[in-house]
């Protein structure tokens, strides 16, 4: 039964990969580095020449984002049968425990979601709504399996929290800072399909005034960037002086929280004052997906010594 955990693990942190490697997709515009759907370009490894390339698809390649994209879908193969086998481990070993298994199988139809969803992506030539819930169902699956694979964890370490008394309040608070993660997400991925648009319509205006001209959104981003700083630190305060034993778990997780957090606020005003950086916006996102994972493991773990 280890061998779920150690391997759901793995499974989490591929999971993550891939949506750094999503991420890579998105900000170098490789999108539609290949055309078609599963195949590249007809192939299905891509072509590395343009005679290689059939005569319909010959105006459309570029040898580095076919591979970008291609790599892509490689890594969400890998990590769909990695999800697979981590469902199977845990039909085999935890068949009577409902709060491993609904969110593995869960985590395995959203994923059967999603590699449809990607076909979907290239037949609508990347609409920015289905690349929005492309995302979110991303974040949904890695959110699901760091629950189940917690308390997969927590099953064969009772103590764990045995000793630790959090206040209600907490759970309130993690709530609060989930949502609101999950929101500039939302206006994050907004922000910059509206970033793309205008500047296909005005292919010779700065980044920052293309920004300027998002108004209301970039501000709004902002403003609950800031909260979040203060929700972070709320949590913190919460656990080291309300809090009775916390664990090391949740308490390294609320430091980690509160430090990515305030890295995410210095990462996006330093994509306003410092042009629109491809790299910058790749971990902006990247890191908003980390700190929405360390939601689950403190409210997991606040979960766990209310059962004691």
């Amino acid at each position: 039964m280890k061998y779920f955990f150690r391997f759901s693990v793995l499974t989490i942190l591929m999971t993550y990969l891939l949506i750094f490697v999503g991420g890579l997709v998105r900000v170098s515009d490789a999108g539609m580095g290949c055309p078609d759907w599963p195949k590249c370009f007809d192939r299905w490894i891509p072509p590395t020449s343009l005679d290689q390339v059939p005569l319909e698809f010959q105006d459309q390649f570029n040898v580095v984002l076919a591979w970008i994209e291609y790599c892509n879908r490689l890594f969400g193969a890998v990590t769909g049968l990695m999800i697979t086998i981590t469902c199977y481990l845990a039909i085999r070993c935890y068949r009577k425990e409902i709060k491993i298994m609904v969110p593995v199988i869960g985590a395995f139809i959203l994923t059967i979601i999603e590699g449809w969803l990607g076909g979907v992506l290239v037949d609508t030539v990347l609409n920015p709504f289905t690349i929005t819930l492309h995302l979110l169902l991303a974040l949904l699956i890695v959110v699901l399996l760091i629950y189940a694979s917690l308390q997969s964890y927590y099953l064969y370490h009772k103590s764990a929290e045995v000793e630790s008394d959090y206040p209600n309040s907490l759970k309130w608070f993690i709530y609060a800072t989930g949502l609101i993660v999950l929101i500039e997400i939302i206006i994050g991925t907004e922000i910059r399909g509206g970033l793309e648009m205008i500047r296909n319509q005005n292919p010779l205006v700065n980044s920052i005034f293309l920004l300027r001209m998002l108004g209301p959104f970039k501000y709004m981003h902002t403003i609950l960037g800031i909260f979040l700083v203060g929700l972070a630190y709320f949590i913190r305060k919460i656990l080291i002086i309300e809090s009775l034993n916390p664990s090391r778990l949740i308490i390294g997780s609320a430091q980690a929280m509160l430090g990515m957090i305030i890295v995410q606020i210095i990462l996006g005003e330093s994509l306003v004052f410092f042009d629109v950086k491809p790299l910058i916006q790749l971990f902006h996102m990247w890191f908003a997906s980390l700190i929405l994972g360390l939601c689950v493991i403190q409210y997991t773990a606040w979960e766990m010594s209310r059962l004691n």
